[in-house]
């Protein structure tokens, strides 16, 4: 193994142990080509930042976004990730069950359901989000979505995704 390869595969193991799952697709694809494994990782680093959407905003999309695309492994990380920003697992589980009591987080559910999900428009949720959080915000709203919805169909097409059992999710993040 190259010097190359053990650094990828030391960097791999960092993010997965802030985000709290396993990588295994990533360190396949550093195995088979540090030219894909920087592909994917300049797709990621590209859909992740967030700079003009509150915490709870991004982080209901992203979790919409996995939950939508049916990788437990993915929902686990993005609750992960919700938590290391603050949120609460309590809050999580409004987002997965779809029961938030704000108006603004309800048109994030709505909007990302209906693209990521149900591959349909939600014009009303789009105009309320715009409104809410700018057309800069909506955006980056999309790229969360879509980028969290992503990431699953890669390792499904890979082998490695896993179902998502809600159950087993919501006791290991209270764990």
């Amino acid at each position: 193994m190259s010097v190359l390869n053990r650094i990828a595969h030391a960097m791999i193991a960092k993010a997965e142990r802030r985000v709290g799952v396993t990588f295994e697709y990533a360190h396949h694809i550093a195995d088979v080509s540090l030219t894909l494994l920087g592909r994917y990782n300049r797709l990621f680093g590209f859909l992740d930042p967030r700079k003009n959407l509150p915490p709870e905003a991004y982080h209901a999309a992203r979790l919409r976004g996995a939950l939508s695309a049916d990788c437990g492994t993915c929902v686990q990380a993005e609750m992960n990730l919700a938590a290391l920003a603050g949120l609460s697992a309590d809050w999580c589980d409004t987002i997965l069950s779809a029961t938030p009591t704000s108006p603004d987080i309800q048109a994030v559910i709505a909007l990302c359901d209906a693209v990521t999900r149900d591959r349909i428009d939600a014009p009303e949720a789009r105009d309320h989000l715009r409104a809410t959080y700018g057309e800069a915000g909506l955006i980056e709203l999309v790229f969360a979505m879509n980028g969290a919805a992503l990431l699953p169909g890669i390792k499904r097409g890979l082998g490695y995704a896993t179902a998502c059992d809600l159950s087993v999710i919501r006791k290991t993040q209270r764990a």
